[in-house]
């Protein structure tokens, strides 16, 4: 698996329980001999909660890259206040 970046979209592939399951890589830490990613995953028919926070070892290699989110500033349209 090819190292991810913040923002990097992903999706769960068939070594993980959400499975086909988006997400957005929320925060990477480099650890002695993995790394950790906190991925984001929304949840559109919750009630409260509209964000699930899973982590996910790269050494499971359970998640495949597809591209990365415009978030913040830079994805705003001009319209937009």
């Amino acid at each position: 698996m090819a190292k991810l970046k913040l923002n990097d979209v992903v999706q769960f592939n068939e070594n993980h329980k959400w499975c086909g399951a988006l997400g957005i890589v929320s925060e990477i830490k480099e650890l002695e001999n993995d790394t950790k990613y906190l991925i984001g995953v929304p949840i559109p028919e919750a009630a409260s909660v509209s964000i699930a926070y899973i982590f996910v070892m790269a050494s499971e290699m359970a998640l495949e890259r597809i591209g990365v989110a415009e978030l913040g500033e830079s994805g705003r349209s001009e319209n937009e206040n």
